[in-house]
């Protein structure tokens, strides 16, 4: 049986993992009278629910035959579809969705007509959501934004909302099945997760998910830069295929958006007309060149005007614990990446200051991350590193000889080697290419941990 949004609520749903996903998803079910049953294997995760009618908390070690007898499982993104407690609901043909699937269902059955707008990639995609986000806001459009980044899908809810702008990580486009968004954006892609996916063209497979049910009517925004990309999507791509825009940091594209000769050009009508100089945008990095244009081009899409994109972009500061300014002590410049937790953003990261030898704090729990990519860019980027974290000892291996390499045992120890070791003019940048989880509570965590350390200098 398969479990639809209905004004009749009946039938019992399954939720897997309490994270922030999982709770807003018990409460969003339990006000509207389903019967819920809850499960997380942390007996201190859910208290908060425990009152709710219809609501049942499992902390059991096993729950896989209540599950299995669940009409639907709407499940939590840091829980793999192989987990052992699904694999018998699975067999079952009970339907295994997410929060996110179920906000879209739930809009068809009030006929509210939202659109939705999903945003992918393994880098930049908090930033390019979150301005997309205040771009429509800034035109006017009732807009609810989260998912992925900050407030969980079902929190989103409202029935004036104009644009679902959602951040979708490939943990979550694993299960949508329906999910039809108007517009849909791919970043970039580089290895990582690769502890959950088997290899690079698995964890690419799963991203491309996020065009899946477009249509010839919808729109789809890729990055010109990006070959994996580009080549990806040309494969994937229906016979109905969506319209495409192409943005470009590096190249003039007719029809997308680009940078050409310091300054932001639109592109996607007949003429070629400048938004705003890279100079004037609050965010920096050639890495933030290429989010502001992505999101100028998927607001644009989306019905934002000139007007909005520009001044968003003249005024947005950037998100915490990306490429984050935190102060300047005797001359040495403190950034906050800790949102950097693969390769692929530290490269970016590194890019920021082409002209620097800065001093590197890195390290965490690795997540099957290929670390020989940061040879060549230590080699002529840092002229430290210090390591924290369970991944310490196997990247010391594998970068010995880049660069001058010290250990430490605490963010907080980090960070004052990083001083002794910072000469003035230098930066010193927290870009882990790792998890935070074997020393924090997340990247959020670590990242505040290293702002008041810095800031206790």
């Amino acid at each position: 049986m398969t479990l639809s949004p209905q004004k009749q609520q009946t039938g019992t749903f399954g939720i897997v993992g309490l994270g922030c996903s999982g709770v807003a998803a018990v409460q969003f079910l339990a006000q509207r009278g389903y019967e819920v049953l809850a499960w997380d294997q942390d007996s201190n995760k859910g208290q908060e629910l425990t009152q709710l009618a219809k609501v049942v908390i499992d902390h059991s070690p096993n729950p896989a035959l209540a599950l299995k007898k669940c009409d639907v499982i709407l499940l939590s993104p840091g829980i793999p579809r192989y987990h052992p407690c699904l694999q018998q609901a699975i067999a079952a043909e009970v339907p295994v969705i997410n929060d996110v699937e179920w906000l879209y269902r739930h809009c068809q059955l009030e006929k509210n007509p939202a659109n939705f707008i999903a945003i992918t990639g393994t880098n930049g995609k908090s930033t390019v959501t979150t301005l997309v986000g205040l771009m429509l806001e800034k035109a006017n459009f009732n807009t609810q934004t989260g998912g992925n980044l900050g407030q969980a899908a079902l929190s989103l809810w409202s029935d004036k909302a104009e644009k679902y702008v959602l951040e979708l990580s490939s943990f979550q486009l694993e299960s949508l099945p329906e999910f039809h968004p108007q517009i849909a954006a791919l970043l970039n892609i580089s290895p990582d997760h690769l502890d959950r996916y088997q290899d690079l063209n698995d964890y690419l497979a799963t991203k491309l998910q996020i065009f899946k049910n477009q249509t010839s009517s919808d729109h789809a925004i890729l990055n010109g830069d990006d070959p994996v990309v580009l080549a990806a999507y040309k494969k994937f791509a229906k016979k109905n295929q969506p319209l495409v825009t192409i943005f470009s940091t590096k190249k003039v594209i007719k029809g997308g958006l680009y940078i050409k000769d310091g300054e932001l050009i639109d592109h996607t009508g007949s003429e070629a007309k400048p938004l705003l100089s890279c100079d004037q945008l609050k965010i920096t990095g050639v890495h933030n060149h290429g989010n502001a244009l992505a999101a100028a081009a998927i607001a644009l899409a989306a019905g934002a005007g000139r007007e909005a994109v520009v001044e968003t972009l003249k005024t947005f500061p950037g998100l915490p614990h990306r490429m984050e300014w935190i102060k300047t002590v005797a001359g040495v410049e403190y950034y906050n990446d800790s949102k950097g937790t693969n390769v692929g953003a530290v490269l970016q990261s590194l890019a920021s200051f082409p002209q620097q030898k800065l001093v590197l704090i890195a390290g965490g729990r690795d997540k099957n991350s290929d670390f020989t990519h940061l040879i060549a860019p230590l080699k002529s980027h840092v002229a430290n590193l210090i390591l924290i974290g369970e991944a310490a000892n196997d990247m010391a291996q594998i970068l010995k000889g880049c660069t001058h390499i010290e250990h430490a045992q605490s963010m907080e120890l980090a960070v004052k080697k990083a001083q002794q070791l910072a000469k003035p003019g230098q930066i010193v940048l927290l870009s882990p290419a790792c998890t935070s989880f074997d020393m924090f509570k997340n990247f959020e965590d670590r990242g505040n941990i290293f702002r008041k350390a810095v800031n206790e200098l």
